[in-house]
């Protein structure tokens, strides 16, 4: 189960983008995905096409994912500032959004 405790773990542990673009293991992960996803891989970015044609997470470069992580029925995109997370058993797509951080100095001035 993923709860918020993991999902901070997640964004602690997976900071900054790969180095490899095989380490994401893309071709293990996305067909596994493509049973209940229609998903594109051009070699440069992802586009999930039955996401709206407007929808700011329906295309992302490859170059800007953390990691990509499998658990029980979900795999999880990581990004910087958000995770996708797409069923393994259904169509579902969940994003969260990572909270922005109260310690910075934007964050302490402004109070947001």
């Amino acid at each position: 189960m993923v709860d918020e405790k993991v999902i901070q773990e997640i964004y602690k542990k997976y900071r900054k983008p790969h180095k490899n673009a095989a380490d994401l293991r893309l071709d293990y992960f996305l067909p596994m995905l493509g049973e209940h996803h229609s998903i594109e891989n051009d070699g440069f970015e992802i586009v999930l096409k039955d996401v709206d044609e407007y929808n700011p997470f329906r295309r992302f470069l490859i170059r800007s994912l953390n990691a990509v992580l499998e658990f029980d029925k979900l795999i999880a995109f990581v990004f910087k500032n958000h995770i996708l997370f797409m069923g393994k058993e259904d169509n579902q797509l969940h994003v969260h959004i990572k909270p922005e951080d109260k310690s910075s100095l934007f964050g302490r001035l402004f109070g947001r």
